[in-house]
């Protein structure tokens, strides 16, 4: 596959070093395909004002996923909110019940900057409440995106957010790319015709990726790209 029209990627740890600071020769790459009319959507589990201001830094055309899927958007206005945040607050306050103190809203959540997910910091073991959130038939999933943990309906992930804008600018997946680093990123990797996986994801998701990076973080992408003679 050679004929790349979008390039969904990932950002934490994947356009970033290990210090979450954006690889400036990863942005540098983003613009000049971006003038050449690849699309490069960004998906991410950070909000959106912090994902669209991003996009507009970086140079591209503003396509993102924020909320790890739940807000697909133009830069910082959005097109579809999958889920209600109603369901996540309410599981938020089911698991502070069971598990006390060691759950921590982030502050994006907390003061409202968030509108499918909640964000919490990862000062928890997940299994815990994971088993918690399935035995309560909420709908609602733990999800790890590396850098927080986000409660979210469960049909809620990256990979339909690609698809939904995708539709909207009518390119077909099979001219789809997905980079990523992160279990989260493996729902667009199901999605997109051609994946890769920076070196330092975990094994599990490399064994999913159809090219898997010498290089790790934002050297990575740029890996991953070159290897698409893009």
């Amino acid at each position: 596959m050679r004929n790349v029209r979008i390039i969904a990627t990932d950002i934490d740890f994947t356009l970033t070093d290990a210090q979450l600071r954006l690889d400036t020769r990863a942005v540098e790459k983003i613009r000049r395909l971006e003038a050449r009319g690849i699309k490069v959507i960004l998906t991410s589990g950070r909000n959106l004002a912090t994902t669209g201001s991003l996009a507009q830094f970086i140079g591209t055309s503003g396509l993102v996923a924020a909320e790890d899927g739940g807000v697909v958007a133009r830069y910082q206005t959005p097109i579809k909110v999958y889920g209600g945040i109603e369901r996540a607050r309410a599981a938020l306050r089911m698991l502070r019940k069971r598990m006390g103190r060691r759950i921590v809203e982030r502050p994006d959540s907390r003061y409202g900057m968030r509108l499918s997910s909640v964000s919490l910091e990862r000062s928890f073991e997940p299994e815990e409440a994971r088993e918690l959130l399935r035995k309560s038939r909420m709908g609602i999933a733990l999800v790890d995106t590396g850098v927080t943990f986000l409660l979210s309906q469960r049909h809620v992930n990256k990979g339909r957010a690609l698809l939904r804008l995708a539709q909207l600018e009518k390119v077909p997946l099979t001219y789809a790319m997905a980079i990523g680093d992160n279990y989260n990123d493996l729902s667009l990797f199901r999605r997109a015709a051609y994946t890769v996986a920076v070196a330092n994801a975990p094994e599990e998701v490399k064994e999913e990726a159809d090219y898997v990076c010498k290089h790790s973080y934002g050297p990575g992408f740029l890996e991953a790209v070159a290897h698409m003679s893009l």
